[in-house]
């Protein structure tokens, strides 16, 4: 009877086993079924990927991202400084106290326009006291950064003594020129008596006594008349010695170069001079230096190289062309839509929509939450659509087009209490990809908002992300990149009834930057390095190119995005709220920063966007950005400015020899021509600005 029971026993125990080797066996021939980085024992199925339909639209090929090879060498990136290589002490020739500091206003043209004219800023007015004579002189004031031409007046010392022995000079010249006039005349009437009394005397009618009288008398006034013609020469020249000494007052540059600015201004109006000394320094901004330290170890392979040459990258600093005054709350996401309207969300619970041809808003859109995520249709959507997801977890669809037409809402998109933080249309615009704040996301129709489906096992996907999703980017291979605060990118293959990963997460991400910028064309996805910036392949995950910011530079934080052509970057993280447009790394060149854009308000940067032509120039060709309640619009270079920014093959001109023996550095310089344009008519560059010089 035991014989019989154990062997029962032992025929149960191998039939379990079987049963449970076959299912084993069978999840190991899916490996679809099970994702190996999310799934665990006890967790749902995964949908395999061969159960999700065809794709969500239709997909189009990777671009391809040639191999090229490296350099033999890497080159030598220095940052330093654009300097003036030439300045001048502008000294005062005279002793004296300075009248004023500026240029004088023609006499003439104020007696044609009257004094009226110059009574108001720029203008002022300085008096002058000669003797019992009055003068006043009207000027437009100099300040210290101005540009000037070459030879302009600068300045003025007191010139009543020059002007009182001008006056003099003049009173003389006016008395020479009466002297000589009377002599002139005086020469005609002695002429005409001596040629009459040669007549007479001819004729025998005049005693040769009477006639050599009259011949005397002629001669006498004719020499006198040549005195009296000397002596208005010699007033004249006192004259123009007395206006050169009036001159000498007057404060000008004298080095041969056309283009130049006032440094410092060394003596303000009152101050007291003396011969020589300098009033104001003036640099020549023809030509810069473009001046680096160099350490010891990267100086060796220059010194006894005869020609060395670099490419000098300048910082170009932008003002905002436009800037509205916001929301009464932080401005938390900005977009452009369709028709290049500007639209932005808020803590205030609303989006408003602008247009750079106005100061107030076209239309406010009043929500039940604050707003964390705006997003505006592509160019290729059939409706001009906005999308707003809010703290509360709803999401509202707006018609821009239709301004009285309630939006489409949508309670709860993700659960209770899950906020809504990012929004992505696809390149159609017929749906639109939802992220939350648990990590989840979701695909929904962007005609009624209704949910395609949720990124859930049973449509494939084990689990999105661990935190919450902070940006979402579709890409025309049909592939949605995610990043999430779980320090992760991910890339899904979507389709009809769901979707999958592809491959695995892109992990260790520093996570400054929450809004991964991916290019249009599905070529490249942004990766957060601290002060660096990966170009992964969205198609492989390789890196294939960084970016990387200058050192003792704040890393890059907020925001790192694709311009519409994939051929600018658009990042945040500089100093005093900056953001940084550079030039994308492709075909083997490295990235390089095109423009720094600053507000007046040094507030941190809280999210921007392209407007879609941004790259191709024209009024619709711009950025947007929000810091604190206010909104940027900040004009994109076009192509040819870009590629026209960099300064090439510069021939070094300052090489120390000598190394300083703290820090081990040597002082490299070269020389830069600065280009005056109808953009930049004082010069492209500035004196003091930095620069980068990468040398081959």
């Amino acid at each position: 009877m035991g014989r019989i029971f154990l062997v029962v026993m032992l025929g149960a125990g191998l039939f379990m086993g079987g049963i449970w080797y076959s299912g084993l066996l069978s999840e190991f021939k899916n490996p679809t079924t099970y994702d190996d980085d999310q799934h665990g024992p006890g967790q749902p199925k995964v949908a395999a990927l061969t159960t999700l339909g065809a794709d969500l639209f239709a997909a189009a090929k990777f671009p391809h991202i040639p191999n090229l090879p490296r350099p033999a060498i890497d080159p030598t990136v220095l940052h330093g400084t654009l300097n003036p290589i030439e300045q001048e002490e502008v000294p005062s020739l005279v002793n004296g106290r300075v009248l004023f500091i500026g240029e004088q206003v023609d006499d003439a043209a104020v007696l044609a326009a009257g004094s009226t004219a110059f009574v108001a800023e720029p203008y002022y007015s300085a008096t002058i006291h000669a003797g019992n004579d009055k003068f006043v002189k009207f000027y437009r004031r100099i300040y210290e950064g101005e540009t000037i031409r070459q030879n302009q007046m600068l300045a003025m010392i007191e010139p009543a003594e020059a002007l009182g022995e001008v006056l003099v000079r003049i009173a003389k010249v006016n008395g020479a020129i009466a002297e000589h006039e009377a002599s002139v005349q005086g020469e005609l009437e002695g002429r005409v008596r001596y040629v009459r009394a040669i007549k007479l005397w001819e004729a025998g009618a005049m005693s040769d006594e009477e006639f050599g009288s009259h011949k005397l008398t002629y001669f006498k006034l004719k020499y006198e008349k040549d005195s009296k013609y000397h002596l208005l020469q010699v007033a004249e020249e006192e004259k123009k010695q007395a206006d050169i000494k009036l001159r000498m007052h007057e404060i000008r540059a004298v080095l041969p170069y056309k283009l130049a600015t006032v440094k410092t201004i060394l003596r303000q109006r009152g101050y007291a001079v003396k011969q020589l000394d300098p009033v104001m320094i003036v640099q020549n901004l023809e030509k810069l230096m473009a001046e680096a330290q160099i350490e010891e170890q990267y100086f060796t392979h220059l010194r006894d190289r005869p020609h060395v040459t670099a490419t000098i990258e300048p910082m170009i600093l932008e003002k905002p062309v436009y800037e509205f005054p916001g929301h009464a709350r932080d401005v938390t996401s900005v977009a452009v839509s369709k028709d290049r309207k500007i639209v932005s969300a808020s803590e205030d619970q609303s989006v408003r929509v602008w247009s750079t041809t106005s100061l107030a808003p076209l239309r406010t859109l009043e929500h039940d939450a604050p707003v964390r995520v705006v997003v505006c249709s592509p160019d290729a959507a059939e409706k001009n659509l906005c999308i707003a997801g809010c703290t509360d977890g709803a999401i509202y669809l707006w018609d821009l087009d239709a301004k009285d037409a309630a939006p489409i809402k949508i309670e709860k998109a993700h659960g209770n209490d899950v906020a809504v933080t990012s929004l992505a249309f696809s390149p159609d615009g017929a749906v639109f990809a939802s992220g939350a704040s648990d990590g989840s996301i979701t695909i929904r129709s962007s005609a009624d908002g209704k949910t395609r489906y949720g990124f859930v096992p049973e449509n494939g996907v084990a689990a999105a992300h661990d935190d919450a999703v902070t940006s979402l980017h579709f890409t025309p291979q049909c592939k949605l990149v995610s990043a999430g605060r779980d320090k992760t990118l991910r890339v899904w293959t979507l389709k009809e009834n769901g979707a999958a990963a592809e491959g695995k997460p892109v992990r260790h991400r520093e996570g400054n930057v929450p809004n991964l910028g991916v290019s249009r064309d599905g070529k490249w996805m942004l990766f957060d390095l601290g002060k660096t910036l990966q170009l992964l392949s969205v198609q492989t995950h390789e890196l294939k190119q960084t970016l990387t910011v200058p050192q003792n530079s704040t890393p890059f934080e907020t925001l790192a995005i694709f311009s519409p052509d994939s051929s600018l970057i658009l990042t945040a993280g500089a100093p005093d709220g900056r953001l940084q447009l550079w030039r994308t790394p492709d075909s083997g060149a490295r990235a390089f920063e095109v423009r720094q854009f600053a507000a007046r308000d040094r507030l941190p940067v809280a999210c921007a966007a392209f407007s879609p032509d941004a790259g191709k120039g024209g009024p619709n060709s711009f950025a947007v950005s929000a810091s604190g309640q206010k909104i940027y619009v900040w004009p994109i270079p076009t192509s040819k400015e870009v590629s026209e920014h960099r300064i090439e093959r510069v021939r070094m001109t300052l090489k120390t020899h000598a190394l300083d023996p703290s820090t081990r550095h040597t002082r490299i310089g070269f020389e830069v021509q600065n280009p005056v344009s109808e953009r930049y008519p004082n010069g492209r560059f500035e004196a003091g600005r930095p620069v980068t010089i990468v040398i081959e």
